[in-house]
């Protein structure tokens, strides 16, 4: 038997056995066959020999450190809800507020965001002009099938935009006048041209002062890359990216370690997945990669089907129930260290000739449903797990500003100790889209998050352990960013090669861990200098009791 098959027997057995807390990172489930299909993705970016880890900060954010494993497992820090920092306020956006992407430039924090206009009819009848039911001239949508009833364009043009924000500290937001955009006859406003609602601009580290920002647009049923200097100021590249459609939320990052443009794009296999493909330069065009021969969809432009990688969609731990997956938030936290929120949407039933839908929330009409939000993690950008299924922001109670949907908007930016994001939220679930009734329906909320614990390996009551495969350091001290709260407590032992422990770093040499530190160094009966042992494979053997793990790394020099 291969060390390979021996890890995975030693994992299944641990995982069938723990009575509090599998590898699936949820209290009283096991998931032997999802933590074997796991290490098996961990098996693949790990190197043939020992691990180098030198002394950069090293995530849990799989099973690439766990060799052997048992009674721990991946789980969430949901962040805490920090409240609306930019509501529905002006005309433009009377709707709704929809966070798009956040950035920090220069000292600078940067929105962008989607708004929506209370809709003003001009007719007070329309016919849907799919389903042809009659209805008022308020509804911009079908009630029945959710189809556009006044045209995308008009939509577009009217009531949809996308906006820019600016704030010093993350917290307190200013709508600059930028003058650009004409909305009711009046360009005194902050609305973006160029763009569409659905945009999520970056930060291009690659280009030049005139192309500081990117951005995917979708224009005559193509993605075209837009480019800009400010942020606000944006061109079109004079061809289209790729010969697709993919609707909303379509992202594009720079990945320094691949030297490539990596887009998160919107697949329609039957359902929404997120789907990936990568660019040498935003000048370069994939066009070769659409079918021709195949048919248009109903709005008559082609959606991405099989044509691009998928990199995350629904599978079988799902909950048997009608899902897919929405969107993909994606953020390049650190050096090989993707972090995202995928919208998962849930959806309603919805039969069109179904007596009583209209007065029924499952039946508001065409395309509705809920939005769960789970913390996606990568190493490379196209394996993408999804380690712990609970919410990462919780919906609000049914009737709040956000206890119909939420969606977390693209970027983590950083404020002193703590890290901030930002969501939608909206009292409506996804299918109500009535600008033409409502007001005040959603708003920008900010998240605040401790910083590098967005996952952690954990134990309970229950002493789980961990020891990592061989692993080769530069020196220094071991350095954790552990929680082990009031009650708990977590030892390392470090151990040679063929797994024996080496003299003076045994578990009970270890002076003991406790309470919530993220900067704790470890030290065994005092000492803490792991030079001798720098460039020498070695494997640590953790401990841990109702504590959680976020991350390790061998620093240099004081603390």
């Amino acid at each position: 038997m291969t060390a390979k098959s021996n890890r995975r027997t030693f994992l299944r057995r641990a995982c069938a056995a723990a009575s509090t807390l599998s590898l699936g990172g949820v209290p009283g489930q096991s998931k032997a066959a999802d933590s074997t299909r796991r290490l098996a993705l961990a098996d693949a970016n790990r190197p043939a020999g020992p691990i180098d880890v030198g002394d950069g900060k090293q995530f849990m954010l799989d099973e690439m450190f766990l060799e052997r494993a048992e009674d721990v497992g991946l789980e969430i820090n949901p962040p805490r809800k920090a409240g609306v920092v930019l509501g529905p306020e002006r005309t433009w956006e009377e709707y709704r507020v929809v966070p798009l992407a956040v950035v920090e430039d220069r000292g600078v924090y940067k929105m962008w965001y989607g708004c929506v206009a209370a809709y003003r009819a001009e007719t007070p009848s329309i016919t849907c002009p799919r389903c042809k039911l009659a209805q008022d001239g308020r509804n911009v949508v079908c009630t029945r099938c959710g189809w556009p009833t006044i045209g995308v364009d008009r939509i577009q043009q009217e009531v949809m935009g996308l906006a820019y924000a600016e704030s010093n500290d993350g917290i307190e937001w200013q709508r600059p006048n930028l003058g650009l955009e004409e909305f009711r006859g009046s360009k005194e406003n902050n609305l973006v041209p160029g763009l569409t609602g659905a945009t999520v601009p970056s930060l291009n580290p690659r280009g030049p002062d005139e192309q500081r920002f990117m951005g995917l647009v979708e224009h005559k049923g193509a993605i075209w890359i837009a480019t800009s200097p400010d942020g606000v100021r944006w061109m079109r590249k004079p061809k289209p990216a790729l010969p697709f459609a993919a609707d909303t939320t379509n992202q594009i990052l720079y990945d320094p370690q691949r030297g490539k443009y990596v887009a998160f794009l919107r697949g329609f296999p039957g359902r929404r997945t997120t789907v990936r493909t990568e660019f040498d330069s935003l000048d370069e065009s994939l066009l070769p990669f659409v079918d021709r021969n195949r048919k248009a969809g109903t709005t008559g432009v082609h959606y991405i089907t099989d044509e691009l990688e998928t990199v995350l969609d629904r599978d079988s731990e799902d909950p048997a129930i009608d899902l897919d997956i929405n969107n993909l938030s994606a953020s390049l936290y650190a050096p090989g260290v993707y972090l995202g929120v995928a919208g998962i949407f849930r959806h309603y039933p919805g039969d069109t000739k179904a007596e009583g839908r209209r007065g029924h929330r499952y039946f508001v009409q065409g395309n509705d449903g809920s939005f769960g939000n789970q913390l996606v993690v990568s190493r490379d950008g196209r394996r993408w797990l999804r380690p712990d299924r609970r919410d990462y922001v919780a919906n609000g109670p049914l009737g709040s500003m956000d206890g119909g949907l939420i969606l977390v908007a693209a970027g983590i930016v950083a404020r002193e100790n703590e890290l901030y994001q930002y969501y939608f939220g909206q009292r409506v679930t996804h299918g109500v889209f009535r600008p033409g009734y409502d007001r005040h329906v959603g708003a920008a909320f900010r998240l605040v998050q401790e910083k590098d614990r967005f996952l952690g390996l954990a134990s309970r009551s229950r002493v789980g352990r961990f020891t990592t495969p061989p692993i080769r350091h530069g020196g220094g001290r071991l350095e954790l960013n552990i929680d082990c709260g009031g009650l708990g407590e977590a030892f390392v032992a470090i151990l040679d090669v063929e797994g024996r422990p080496v003299p003076g770093f045994d578990r009970e040499d270890c002076d003991p861990i406790d309470l919530n530190q993220p900067r704790h160094i470890v030290a065994w009966r005092g000492n803490s200098n792991l030079d001798p042992l720098a460039g020498r494979p070695i494997r640590l053997q953790f401990f841990l009791r109702n504590a959680k793990l976020y991350t390790f790394c061998f620093a240099k020099g004081d603390t």
